[in-house]
């Protein structure tokens, strides 16, 4: 099992096809962020498939855990993540100006997915997490965890004064038109 997505190619000359697995940590990745926290390795099933003489095909099935906020009550919970990539590697020495968005280059020996799985990733990450969908999120008034407990807080069409949108005052222009 390795612990990284950089992969030595000389055996991949000999043969049309190589499988590896790998548990990767995710901070040499530089998945560290605030809002998301890696709380597992990275478990990612590669696979090599020689295209042509120099040309390498990729996939890769990746799956990990992170802990998030949920977007209305903010408590923390675990999140599954799993994604697939694929990618077709050449090999070339172009210009950075050269190569196009889709394109993917290594030097002949050694081939390095680690950014790509690393920004597959984060687009996995849940721009919005919710708990569940059922989530009553937090009283806007008292704070309480409407999940757990009710409060005795009046319901009110207005937002509290301290978190008051500045366009609130259009709704109540287009009431009186």
């Amino acid at each position: 099992m390795k612990d990284t997505l950089v992969f030595d190619l000389k055996d991949l000359r000999h043969e049309d096809f190589k499988a590896y697995e790998a548990l990767v940590p995710p901070a040499p990745l530089g998945l560290n962020y605030e809002e998301v926290e890696f709380t597992h390795p990275l478990s990612c099933a590669v696979r090599l498939f020689r295209h042509g003489d120099d040309n390498v095909y990729v996939t890769a099935d990746i799956e990990t855990k992170i802990l998030v906020e949920c977007g209305r009550c903010i408590i923390p919970f675990e999140v599954d993540l799993s994604t697939t990539l694929e990618l077709l590697f050449s090999v070339g020495s172009e210009s950075p100006e050269e190569i196009e968005a889709d394109e993917r280059y290594y030097d002949g020996e050694t081939l390095d997915i680690s950014e790509d799985v690393r920004q597959v990733l984060v687009l996995e990450i849940p721009a919005w997490p919710l708990c569940s969908e059922t989530c009553e999120g937090l009283c806007p008034q008292c704070g309480v965890e409407l999940n757990i407990s009710t409060c005795s807080c009046e319901p009110t069409d207005e937002a509290p004064a301290s978190t008051s949108n500045p366009f609130s005052v259009l709704s109540k222009m287009l009431e009186k038109s």
